[in-house]
């Protein structure tokens, strides 16, 4: 679903529509001036600088060589700022942690300064810290930059503490609306058997059943 959205493939069936606009009528170059996505297959060029890879960001915007303006530097700076990488800018992409990368190429996105940012499985390969760093992160620059943020997880504990709205998606019945809201209407009960795993509304998490 999010690669349909992000018009990385096409859709199966239904229309699509951004600033009231159908997403098909966009160009590239136009569709990458309002959405950013962050997939979970590895990046081709790892040899790159950590600033190198962030500022790949800013290719909606340059010339055809490619040429970094003041505005394009100080974006890329910027999102190097709120993500909190300048110890690391000037490492080689393939001397990161899995975390480290993750957090580089959420920093691609930002500085790509779209009001929509995608990302397909955020967490995947992290710790538990390092899950909850991520999301937290997700959620602080949605507040401090106002944009949207839509991501897909499986991690639904952290999302119901984190997120602002949630998508429940069942295969009998999928669910939208704010985490309280959906465990009020016990969306969250059905989502795996019930023999194992069952969900408390009270803490607003999944326990395992002994």
């Amino acid at each position: 679903m999010l690669r349909t959205l992000a018009r990385v493939q096409p859709a199966l069936s239904g229309d699509i529509t951004l600033k009231n606009e159908p997403l098909h009528t966009y160009t590239g170059i136009q569709l990458a001036t309002e959405i950013s996505v962050v997939l979970t297959e590895h990046i081709p060029a790892k040899n790159l600088t950590v600033i190198e890879l962030i500022a790949l960001g800013r290719q909606p915007y340059t010339n055809w060589v490619g040429t970094l303006s003041q505005v394009d530097k100080q974006k890329v700076n910027e999102a190097i700022s709120l993500i909190g990488l300048e110890t690391i800018k000037h490492k080689k992409c393939y001397e990161l942690s899995d975390g480290q990368l993750q957090r580089v190429m959420i920093a691609r996105a930002l500085s790509q300064d779209t009001s929509i940012i995608i990302l397909d499985e955020p967490t995947t390969h992290l710790d538990i810290y390092h899950k909850a760093y991520v999301l937290n992160l997700l959620k602080r620059i949605a507040r401090e930059t106002e944009k949207a943020i839509l991501f897909s997880t499986h991690e639904i504990d952290m999302a119901i503490q984190l997120c602002d709205k949630i998508l429940v998606l069942d295969t009998e019945n999928s669910s939208f609306g704010e985490p309280c809201s959906l465990i009020e209407k016990g969306s969250f009960q059905h989502l795996f058997p019930g023999d194992l795993v069952s969900f408390d509304s009270n803490s607003g998490t999944f326990k395992i059943n002994k």
